[in-house]
């Protein structure tokens, strides 16, 4: 499963069927672009060289949502920040696509309804507990397991959106935290994948 998917599993109200974290300054389509952008890194198709990110299309991806975001980026090297803006805006509605994976594979089940002025809204209450429950402990495994890059994604997106403390009890909150402040040291020299996250991090933060 992508990291995408597994993050919105786990922000994703498991009644209400929809995403909310307490920091509510970051959007649903950048966090969702900055889930992909994490995928393409660990799968070795996104590189940071002087600053700028380089995608690598040369290979298909089996996940349609990957390629539609590597095909966004493969133009020219481009900023993080720049790579977030850009995937948001070409898949929009990004978080609903991400969802509506989810509900083609019986994850989340998916309800419409009109608010004013006849404004769709579309839900996705959980239907697999144990889906979200797999995603919950990859998130928390990965504060001690320093190989495991998927779930440091999870612990990274977990921490700008405000989830990391509903998940992670204290003290794999303060390993959570130690991981992540990591990334602030990381440079390409010592690790191109964990200063490509770093990058990514700190355009969610901007």
């Amino acid at each position: 499963m992508l990291i995408v998917e597994h993050f919105f599993l786990i922000a994703c109200d498991p009644r209400a069927g929809l995403p909310v974290w307490p920091r509510r300054s970051q959007n649903a389509g950048p966090i969702a672009a900055a889930a992909l952008l994490l995928d393409l890194t660990t799968q070795r198709r996104l590189h940071l060289r002087q600053s700028q990110l380089h995608a690598d299309a040369q290979v298909p991806l089996t996940y349609p949502l990957l390629t539609d975001a590597l095909h966004a980026l493969v133009a020219h090297p481009v900023s993080a920040q720049s790579a977030l803006e850009l995937v948001a805006r070409r898949l929009h509605p990004l978080s609903e696509k991400v969802l509506d994976g989810l509900f083609r594979r019986d994850l989340v089940h998916r309800s419409e309804s009109r608010r004013w002025l006849l404004q769709k809204q579309v839900r996705y209450p959980l239907r697999s507990v144990q889906a979200r429950n797999e995603a919950v402990m990859r998130m928390r495994k990965a504060a001690h397991a320093e190989d495991d890059l998927h779930g440091l994604a999870l612990l990274l997106l977990a921490d700008v959106t405000g989830l990391l403390p509903q998940h992670l009890d204290a003290r794999e909150h303060e390993h959570a935290t130690q991981r992540l402040l990591a990334l602030n040291r990381t440079d390409i020299s010592s690790d191109e994948v964990l200063a490509t996250f770093a990058s990514i991090r700190i355009a969610l933060l901007a």
